[in-house]
């Protein structure tokens, strides 16, 4: 839907409009373009992309109002303006344009232009004008055969860069490294980043990429890449086969225990619970500078970056941390483990999972992964001695970020490093079983019997994260895992076992692949019965998730709880979660979140942060348990009451200062219900029924 439109002077530019578009039937010269020319601003950084308050996304749509422009200066324009094809249709309305770009002819145009600007190095008019229905913030974009798109200016960034390269790597005869990875930084520059992440991102990346390219039958087209890479945004075409049932299968095995209906508390024991610590995301930066601008205009800010201007009173970064796209300074870090060896000392286990790295991308080493990693593992080791902790691998850890390759790839692109490292980095806490250690060998996932009497199965599931390029190469070398994972759980079944699950990509995240998403979803749902918990991290936010049948969307069986993060990238508070479980069932009995407010915290830089308990989910939401049946119950309640699904959004966000200001409109509110019964990337089917709408239509 277009964003309400304004009126200033359009009252008076609208009738003329009409006509001249019915008159031209938008040929040329094309009205859009001159509207435009007409309205534009200056860009603004990262405003190509596209989101709701509920998405944190360090890029992020800044909406401007234009100024006004006389009726004559408009006219004069139309009359200059270069005629083009692109655009289909326009509706102009006040400060806003909408425009639905037909792809195939922009991405044939830009290609164009991009050759034209690489032998001549200057930039035509109309080259501005394609990269300006991305980068300007007035101008909203529709795509004519990605109706579904959530971010449009995010699909057409990545199908104007992908088919561009993609094209020129054809023609290239030498193909040499050098040659490719200029050609792509060239493109990147293009686009609202600083070129110090472009040539990072590409020259780290590029390795990798030529790899996948050299070695495929066929090369991906520009769709192929950005339905994968952007599967989160929806950018899927219509005519794509990205959510037909057509990945390799998991092979499920037969059970009269798998459940048919909504699952119950099944809770007899009157003993005191357990209690069980979660941590995740703790995003460490050990360059991280206190007092340095935070408004470095880049995807990840205070420390040094080239080009960083001094600081002020108003962009200057906290001591204890940062709102805006900053990571956490060592001293932080070391604040949360001593306040929950303080607060909680009857810790009986601790889960991990995942993500130590900073989000600098661009700039990291094998080496400073490693080291903050041994950090960050020495600390734990030390807060938490003789108690039992269970760890994973975060998307992060990886070097690139979020690449881990299939096995059979050769040694330097591989992630067997990575393995072999945490393997060492990891035996105090494990067990010593060889079959431990080939499991972490062969991907950096494991299970184990916990001195409590319950079995953890601890997965790798990062290969899903769909900025893990290596799928471009093998959409579905995770099967392997999640075979595992299955038989894993048969045993468990077959030993009267209850289980916790630990992964750091939530399934039901949109940019998990949907082929994983789909597999996992069978796998949850054929032992619900003995999985008493799942444990995610990676979106950074207090929520949980809700696994309903998939023939049945009423019943529901299981239920995933995310940690949220250590870390306040971004716009968060800083938070550790404490889960109370019970001593025979394993069943969740209560979640505690504990959080300090960020803006507080860096008022006394000189005194620990105030550190209090956010709410209890059990009493907060008047729940006599927390099984998946009851949590359906809240769920209904939710989707009755704006008041109560703001609530529960507002907690989510984990009452951070900046995103209670911004809030959450209609829009942000339904999408919020959504992704808590959205198990599976493409099915929206729960979501449905609790909103009262129509099933979502096919994409």
């Amino acid at each position: 839907p277009l964003s309400p439109i304004r009126y200033t002077f359009v009252s008076i530019l609208k009738p003329t409009y009409q006509q001249y578009l019915h008159s031209t039937k938008l040929g040329s010269p094309s009205i859009a373009q001159a509207y435009q020319h007409s309205l534009y601003l200056s860009p603004e950084p990262n405003s190509s992309i596209q989101s709701t308050p509920d998405r944190q996304s360090h890029n992020r749509t800044v909406e401007m109002k234009s100024s006004v422009v006389c009726f004559a200066f408009l006219l004069i324009t139309l009359s200059a303006v270069r005629s083009s094809t692109l655009i289909d249709s326009t509706i102009i309305g006040g400060d806003n344009v909408a425009v639905e770009v037909q792809i195939a002819k922009y991405k044939a145009e830009f290609l164009e232009e991009f050759q034209h600007y690489q032998s001549t190095g200057q930039r035509s008019a109309n080259f501005d004008r394609l990269l300006d229905l991305i980068k300007r913030s007035n101008i909203r974009v529709s795509l004519d055969e990605m109706p579904h798109a959530r971010s449009p200016k995010v699909c057409l960034t990545c199908l104007s860069a992908s088919h561009t390269f993609l094209e020129l790597y054809k023609k290239s005869e030498s193909k040499q490294k050098g040659e490719l990875v200029k050609l792509a930084q060239d493109i990147c520059h293009l686009y609202n980043l600083k070129s110090y992440v472009c040539d990072g991102l590409v020259e780290l990346n590029s390795d990798m990429m030529l790899f996948i390219l050299s070695q495929l039958q066929y090369l991906p087209s520009a769709e192929r890449v950005c339905e994968v890479a952007f599967q989160g945004e929806d950018c899927v075409a219509k005519s794509s086969n990205l959510l037909e049932d057509r990945y390799p299968k998991v092979v499920i095995s037969e059970s009269h225990h798998t459940l048919k209906t909504s699952k119950v508390s099944t809770v007899r024991s009157a003993g005191e619970p357990m209690t069980i610590i979660h941590i995740t995301d703790i995003h460490y930066d050990p360059d991280y500078e206190v007092g340095i601008n935070a408004d470095c205009g880049s995807e990840a800010c205070c420390r040094h970056v080239p080009d960083l201007d001094p600081a002020d009173s108003s962009n200057a970064a906290g001591f204890w941390g940062d709102y805006r796209e900053c990571d956490t300074p060592w001293h932080a870090v070391v604040d949360v483990m001593e306040q929950i060896r303080k607060q909680h000392p009857d810790v009986v286990a601790v889960y991990f999972t995942g993500d130590i790295i900073h989000h600098f991308t661009w700039n990291t080493t094998l080496e400073s992964n490693e080291q903050a990693m041994v950090q960050i593992f020495q600390l734990l080791k030390e807060r938490f001695a003789g108690i039992p902790l269970y760890p994973i691998l975060g998307n992060h850890e990886a070097h690139p970020a979020n690449l881990y390759a299939p096995n059979d790839v050769p040694a330097t692109l591989n992630s067997k490093y990575l393995y072999d490292f945490v393997a060492k980095q990891w035996e105090d806490w494990l067990p010593e079983d060889p079959t431990i250690q080939q499991t972490i060998a062969d991907g950096a996932y494991y299970t184990a019997i916990t001195p409590l009497g319950h079995r953890i199965i601890a997965l790798n599931n990062n290969p899903c994260y769909v900025h893990n390029w290596w799928l471009l190469f093998s959409d579905n070398y995770y099967i392997r895992q999640l075979q595992w994972l299955h038989d894993t759980l048969q045993d468990a079944e077959q030993a009267g076992e209850q289980v916790h699950i630990l992964g750091h990509v939530p399934s039901y995240d949109n940019y998990c692949y949907v082929g994983w998403t789909r597999e996992y979803r069978k796998i949850v749902e054929r032992f619900a019965h003995i999985i008493q918990g799942q444990f995610n991290g990676h979106s950074h936010l207090d929520e949980f998730n809700v696994y309903y049948r998939k023939d049945d969307p009423t019943a529901a069986v299981n239920v995933a709880w995310n940690g949220a993060s250590t870390t306040t990238f971004t716009r968060l508070n800083p938070n550790y979660k404490v889960f109370y479980v019970d001593g025979e069932s394993f069943e969740i009995l209560d979640q505690e979140t504990w959080i300090y407010n960020l803006t507080e915290a860096n008022l006394t830089p000189d005194q620990p942060p105030r550190w209090f308990k956010e709410y209890s989910f059990r009493e907060h939401y008047n729940l006599t348990d927390l099984s998946p049946r009851s949590l359906d119950q809240l769920l209904q309640r939710l989707a009755g009451s704006d008041e109560a699904l703001y609530d529960y959004w507002r907690l989510k966000q984990k009452n951070a200062d900046p995103m209670l200001t911004r809030g959450c409109d209609e829009d942000c509110l339904r999408e919020t219900l959504c992704a808590v019964v959205r198990t599976e990337y493409g099915d929206d089917r729960v979501c449905d029924r609790l909103v009262g709408g129509k099933e979502r239509e096919e994409l």
